[in-house]
């Protein structure tokens, strides 16, 4: 570049007069042009040529510009494994989720399970209870053979028909105990726990059917002076009750009115009063027994005494039906063939 001396405009080297004021311009030798650099080309352009500048390096692309590419591509790779890993951490974390909420099903299955067993085993006392208070009403009130038995197998029916059912349910929770099939196994579990339901209803009813119709039995046997015993015996509280248990044909009663500290033998047994509580119904008497005697205390009235006796251990029952002064009134049951024709004193 060349100043004018006179305006101090800047113009070309090769101009020879100013641009702006016309005055010539004093040549300056030209400086060397700079070497170009080793890793360089040169590059002349038009206005190079114009203004007379050397031609300028070329220029080069950055020596670190090639590694960008691995740089992209393993934040890339990072970004991928980590939208995986959160992915399987989301699955994981679902499946746990349906792990509980299956286990929670399978909790609930278990506890209807064993409230179906709690229920099978009272629904089993109370046809045990039934299948006892049937026997008696049909020794005692005439059930037909028939009847009874017809009872018994429908309990039977109805016990063997409940144990079908839990082995069924529980060998269907062990095949089916899968995740995705615990909806519908719970659907049939309900089914089947709404069937023993059912089932248990139906034996309740009756049971409470057949309580009814022992209670009126027995009502109607009170009111004649009959009463049924825990065990399912029948004692008679009054002549009257003695004179109905005596038709039945059943035992032999044999009637008894002991002084204190008089033995009174009736058929092949001993009897002796100690002590007569007047006031509180109960009295102390001595039992003889096949070269035996046993004190028996506190035996209040209508309270059954019983013991087996003779080399056939028959069964014997003494009974008080009332308490005097210094006296009990009562009777001896006996099996028929052992029952001894009077009262000996």
């Amino acid at each position: 570049m060349a100043t004018c001396e006179k305006c101090g405009a800047t113009n070309t080297e090769s101009s020879k007069f100013c641009y702006s004021c016309g005055a010539p311009l004093r040549m300056s030798p030209p400086s060397p042009p700079l070497p170009p650099r080793p890793d360089q080309g040169t590059r002349a352009t038009p206005f190079d040529d114009l203004i007379g500048r050397p031609p300028q390096p070329k220029p080069q692309p950055a020596s670190g510009s090639g590694s960008l590419l691995p740089t992209v591509l393993g934040i890339v790779a990072l970004v991928l494994g980590a939208g995986i890993l959160i992915f399987l951490i989301l699955v994981n974390q679902e499946q746990k989720a349906e792990a509980g909420r299956t286990q929670a099903r399978l909790a609930a299955i278990d506890q209807n399970l064993e409230l179906v067993n709690r229920r099978l085993e009272q629904g089993d006392k109370k046809v045990a209870g039934l299948q006892s208070e049937s026997q008696v009403m049909q020794e005692h009130m005439g059930l037909t053979e028939s009847e009874l038995k017809r009872a018994q197998a429908l309990a039977r029916q109805l016990q063997q028909e409940q144990a079908r059912n839990v082995n069924l349910l529980n060998e269907q929770i062990a095949a089916k105990a899968d995740a995705e099939k615990v909806d519908t196994l719970k659907q049939e579990a309900d089914t089947k726990i709404a069937g023993v339901s059912n089932d248990v209803s139906q034996v309740r009813e009756e049971v409470r059917s057949g309580q009814e119709e022992l209670n009126k039995t027995k009502a109607e046997l009170a009111r004649i002076g009959v009463q049924v015993t825990e065990q399912g015996n029948m004692i008679a509280t009054n002549s009257t009750g003695l004179d109905e248990l005596r038709k039945r044909g059943e035992r032999d009663y044999l009637t008894f009115s002991i002084r204190k500290k008089q033995r009174t033998n009736l058929a092949g047994i001993g009897l002796e009063l100690r002590k007569a509580d007047v006031g509180k119904q109960f009295v102390d008497f001595k039992l003889y027994v096949d070269d035996r005697s046993m004190d028996h205390k506190k035996i209040y009235v209508n309270r059954p005494v019983t013991f087996y006796a003779g080399r056939n251990r028959a069964l014997y029952e003494v009974v008080v039906n009332e308490v005097k002064k210094d006296v009990m009134v009562g009777y001896v049951s006996t099996p028929k063939v052992l029952a001894a024709a009077a009262p000996t004193r």
